[in-house]
């Protein structure tokens, strides 16, 4: 039973106010940070006051929660930026299920579904239920109470009639601002005063709110009184049953090692051969490195997800058959290992070929930790772990997420192409290097007077420098949306202006920022030179 209701509802109204306070109308930045450090407060401060601690197994998530909600405001390339909110979402979601029970880490991906339900039905049904009981300690109300609920049941006739007069009120104004312009006008200078144009968007904003503030009392509810009930999936008996025989199992297994050898045994041919064996079968490199990345990578996930399948569904009940399966599970290990490697040698000719973008780091840095995750399962199958899985995948995605965050993609890529600029007849993608985020502008500043690069390339940068800096300068800053990598952008750009500061910076009718070279326009969009 709830001691503190009043605290937990001004607990909940304050985070739910955050959301008003920290998105409505503001780019994201420090605010997610802001917003989780608020929630994890209040849920602290609450088990305190209700004498329902956190147990110690769940409190390395508070870690990782503030691990991937600060880099949240240090990264601002898109995809990695995304990936840092929803793991911390994701984790503080993890967190919230095992507040008193501390199992988190036995949780197999049944148990992730069925608690996102969990907590889903508890932050609706929760705050219903606390709504329609009482605690018993409130039966026997004191003077004072008695006194403080009287005083409320005169204050609501007059509440009840303002809300109803606010209606009549603004019909009958509208009708005699029709009718006399003075008092209309007169009208509107009172409307400016109070912004009550606005009124209409601050009730929706109310009504958001009281949502969240609903939702997210049901949230800390379940934290504190029903998360100390955790219960795994499977936990008593196997689900699913493992109704699969062996022998199928085997013969599965088997045929597929069978097909990873004959591929394995071409490839070494390449690995060995390198572009004069490319070259004799009648590719060049960039068929080569083009051709098959992407279903390789596919063979690895869907290998990965047929190896978790199996363990979870073939009977194993002798010693002999259990070393079997995890001798071939070692077997398709080995082979898929080939496999990435083939992956990744056919990206590098292709990053050699044509340069760095996003989606070639990503798939770099994925092709890593999907060679980690699958030892990792192998491990795990060896020591009959199987309730691990979903951890280790967990932790390989956390760690594929965090390593993105190390190597700042939009910087590693502009890096990168500075180091191609020693190669013969390398040239740069200008066009591309203008659509990465402000973690590349130290970076590009360094390529404005590079010895390496032709006019026409140095001036597009130039370009890019000198429309950085206009939005940067035009942007409407709010200390909610502060990141540091804008931060750092900005103060790069003012301490460098001897690049771009002759440039000039034009818009067109329709909006469209361009920066002007005698009678060459560079657009800041997409667009490019005209």
């Amino acid at each position: 039973m709830v001691k503190n209701r009043s605290t937990l509802w001004y607990t909940a109204l304050l985070v739910g106010w955050g959301f008003d306070l920290l998105y409505w109308g503001k780019t994201l930045g420090i605010s997610f940070l802001i917003h989780v450090l608020l929630l994890l407060a209040g849920l602290v401060f609450l088990s305190w006051k209700e004498e329902k601690p956190p147990v110690p197994k769940s409190l390395p998530l508070i870690g990782v929660i503030l691990l991937f909600s600060t880099l949240g405001f240090i990264r601002e390339e898109p995809f990695t930026r995304t990936l840092n909110h929803l793991l911390s979402l994701g984790f503080l979601g993890l967190f919230l299920l095992s507040f008193r029970g501390g199992r988190w880490t036995a949780y197999n991906m049944s148990d992730y579904i069925v608690g996102a339900f969990q907590l889903f039905v508890n932050s609706i049904a929760q705050p219903f239920n606390l709504i329609s009981t009482k605690n018993p300690e409130e039966a026997d109300d004191s003077e004072d109470e008695k006194s403080k609920r009287s005083g409320w049941k005169r204050i609501t006739p007059y509440l009840r009639g303002i809300l109803i007069a606010l209606p009549i009120v603004a019909v009958l104004a509208s009708l005699l601002s029709a009718a006399d312009p003075i008092f209309s006008e007169w009208l509107q200078e009172i409307i400016g005063l109070l912004r009550l144009e606005k009124l209409p968007e601050y009730i929706f904003r109310l009504f958001l709110i009281s949502i969240w503030t609903f939702l997210i009392a049901g949230l800390l509810l379940y934290a504190l009184y029903k998360s100390e009930e955790e219960s795994l999936v499977g936990e008593d008996k196997p689900w699913p049953p493992r109704f699969l025989g062996f022998t199928e199992t085997t013969i599965i297994l088997g045929a597929i090692n069978l097909l990873f050898f004959s591929f394995a045994t071409i490839q070494f041919k390449y690995f060995f051969g390198g572009e004069k064996n490319i070259s004799l079968e009648g590719f060049t490199y960039s068929e080569y490195a083009r051709r098959g990345f992407g279903e390789l990578l596919a063979v690895a996930f869907f290998t990965l997800f047929v190896i978790m399948v199996l363990s979870g569904i073939t009977r194993r009940e002798k010693a002999k058959d259990r070393i079997t399966f995890s001798v071939l599970i070692g077997a398709m290990t080995a082979f898929i290992g080939v496999i990435l490697v083939s992956s990744l040698q056919r990206l590098a000719l292709y990053e050699a070929a044509y340069g760095f973008t996003r989606l070639r780091t990503y798939s770099h840095l994925c092709v890593l930790w999907i060679g980690v995750l699958f030892l990792a399962i192998l491990v795990l199958e060896i020591f009959q772990k199987y309730r691990y899985f979903t951890l280790a995948t967990t932790a390989a995605i956390a760690g594929f997420v965090l390593t993105m965050n190390i190597v700042n993609v939009d910087s590693f890529i502009t890096r990168k192409n500075i180091q191609r600029l020693a190669l013969e007849e390398a040239s740069l993608d200008t066009h591309y290097l203008k659509t990465l985020s402000n973690d590349a502008i130290p970076d590009l500043i360094k390529l404005a007077d590079h010895p390496d690069i032709t006019k026409g390339e140095q001036q597009d940068i130039t370009a890019i420098l000198a429309c950085r800096a206009a939005q940067l300068k035009e942007r409407e800053w709010k200390w909610q949306s502060f990141t540091l990598p804008a931060y750092g952008a900005e103060k790069a750009l003012n301490e460098n202006t001897q690049y771009w500061e002759d440039v000039k910076i034009k818009t067109e009718e329709y909006g469209s920022k361009y920066a002007v070279f005698g009678k060459d326009k560079f657009y800041c969009g997409y667009l490019g030179w005209e």
